[in-house]
């Protein structure tokens, strides 16, 4: 007998995938550059970077009585990308709208196609959080946002 296993990580190479074909770099900025990673980005660091990163996942059973075969659990998991932006100069709301836009558009990765190339039986984007300030080294404006996508899928 074969036991399933966890969805996580093809779900992770599933929108590490996507956001590497839909995605771009800034039309508005000509000197900005995009990186889609895994996790932190190593010494290759761009204007934007898009994060596939962490991954929090519970298990629990599917059903009382359960034979250990195909669907007796189901896992929930929080899948979390993080972006991170830089502009130099002091355009606050700009860089702000981008890291915005690029929120927007991991969401309609995962609207378009909720169950992620049948790899969940649901998904959808649950949370995020935009923040802005001041680059410590005085150069420009950094952003970091970050989105939650929530998954759901019998294991």
């Amino acid at each position: 007998m074969t036991i399933p296993s966890s969805s996580a990580p093809a779900v992770r190479r599933y929108l590490y995938d996507q956001c590497t074909a839909q995605l771009s770099a800034d039309p508005l900025d000509k000197r900005a550059s995009l990186l889609v990673c895994y996790d932190d980005p190593g010494p290759n660091e761009p204007s934007d970077i898009v994060s596939i990163g962490r991954i929090a996942r519970t298990i629990n059973p599917n059903s009382l009585v359960g034979s250990g075969a195909a669907g007796w659990l189901e896992e929930q998991y929080t899948v979390t990308i993080t972006i991170d932006l830089f502009r130099g100069g002091d355009d606050a709301q700009a860089i702000f709208d981008r890291g915005a836009l690029l929120i927007d558009q991991v969401c309609a990765i995962v609207r378009t196609d909720p169950s992620l190339g049948g790899l969940v039986l649901e998904s959808r984007p649950v949370s995020s959080e935009i923040e802005g300030d001041w680059d410590g080294d005085n150069q420009g404006r950094h952003v970091l946002a970050t989105l939650e996508i929530h998954c759901y899928q019998r294991i």
